[in-house]
């Protein structure tokens, strides 16, 4: 059976502008909208125009069954809400010397294999080389190479719906990833909103130092190696420490740096 990890999206998440039309309201949009249809030349969209303001081309609630159209919903909002996938274009315009692939350039064959969970609870607030190193120790005879998925279990998402999910994360620090890039993984995964923690500390830090690499140092490592991240997975506890399969496919969306997903397990029987 398949395990949800993903997070879902609601008209009452933060950022999230939400519009829907029930089936009651349908009729009354679809009227307005039949004006033109998909395919119609210039001269069709004049005349049934004309024949919709004379009231010869309408759709009234008799003209359906039970006075119903179909339900429509519209969503406006960030590709990094809810449970998504950073391209490296999204750290950069370049990675490793060459231009940053976006979104429709990731293989796909990158979304579907054998994943892992590393257990980093007892890390504090950042995941180091270190912390990687005794949390793979700790997942037991599980063999990490190319191909693997990497996903790190904080139980932040415990905290969503609170400001704590946003000021109590878990950073994964760069030299994390190093390690893990090392081993030949391309994708790693968090329960965390971000791979980089909380953004105040960040950006306070940088404000008392002018040190620039305090501001998302795992995101801008992602200039100079490339690798995938996972941000806002959830019930990573509900899975065994692996491997499992894991598949977490983005949504194919042109141009753009980062996509949402439905990511999804299914441990092995």
């Amino acid at each position: 059976m398949y395990v949800d990890l993903s997070i879902p999206i609601s008209r009452r998440s933060p950022g999230v502008e939400f519009e829907q039309w029930l089936h009651r309201d349908g009729i009354r949009h679809l009227s307005r909208r039949i004006r033109a249809l998909p395919g119609d030349t210039r001269r069709d969209r004049f005349v049934n125009h004309v024949r919709w303001l004379t009231g010869r081309r309408r759709l009234r609630e008799r003209d359906l069954p039970g006075g119903c159209f179909l339900s429509n919903e519209f969503y406006r909002m960030s590709v990094h809400q809810g449970t998504h996938v950073d391209a490296p274009f999204h750290y950069g315009p370049e990675c490793e010397g060459k231009p940053a692939k976006k979104v429709m350039d990731l293989p796909l064959e990158w979304f579907s294999g054998p994943g892992i969970v590393l257990d980093v609870r007892d890390c504090g607030s950042r995941v180091t080389a270190t912390g990687v190193k005794e949390a793979l120790l700790a997942a037991g005879p599980a063999v990490v190479g190319p191909g693997t998925v990497v996903l790190f279990r904080t139980d932040s998402d415990l905290r969503l719906g609170t400001p704590a999910y946003y000021t109590e994360s878990t950073a994964i620090c760069p030299e994390a990833v190093d390690h893990l890039l090392d081993l030949g993984v391309k994708v790693l995964g968090t329960d965390c909103w971000s791979f980089d923690g909380p953004a105040r500390p960040m950006v306070e830090s940088f404000y008392e130092n002018r040190d620039p690499g305090t501001l998302w140092p795992t995101h801008l490592y992602g200039r100079k190696r490339e690798f995938i991240q996972i941000e806002g997975l959830a019930r990573l506890r509900t899975l065994p420490a692996g491997p499992f399969t894991f598949q977490a496919f983005p949504i194919a969306l042109a141009d753009a740096g980062a996509a949402w997903c439905r990511a999804v397990a299914l441990p092995s029987r």
